[in-house]
């Protein structure tokens, strides 16, 4: 990675000095008339349950592993309990990072 910072660096660094000017102008240079922010699709509520609702297919997806685990059948068991802890992770971080992406006002 740090290679490519430099290889990027150098890039830049050998380009005309007027237009690595314009690219750090335009890059730097924020509008003062921002568009109003839209507001958010989906409430934070319904992340939360979404979040909820799939860590709960989760636990049934590793209660599935361990049952085909119980009846010797360890190859599917394996997939199961991976898609299980998967879903279980996901889920788990989808309902307790949920924000709602509704801005405040600040004055």
């Amino acid at each position: 990675m740090a290679l490519e910072v430099f290889g990027s660096l150098v890039t830049l660094l050998s380009l005309p000095h007027s237009l690595v000017a314009a690219i750090l102008r335009l890059a730097m240079n924020t509008s003062e008339n921002s568009a109003p922010t839209k507001p958010s699709p989906i409430s934070s509520e319904a992340i939360i349950g979404i979040g909820i609702t799939v860590a709960e297919l989760g636990v049934l997806c590793l209660l599935l592993g361990w049952a085909e685990y119980m009846r010797s059948v360890p190859a599917i068991a394996w997939i199961w309990l991976a898609v299980g802890i998967v879903m279980v992770l996901v889920g788990g971080f989808a309902a307790a990072f949920a924000r709602s992406k509704k801005l405040s006002r600040q004055q």
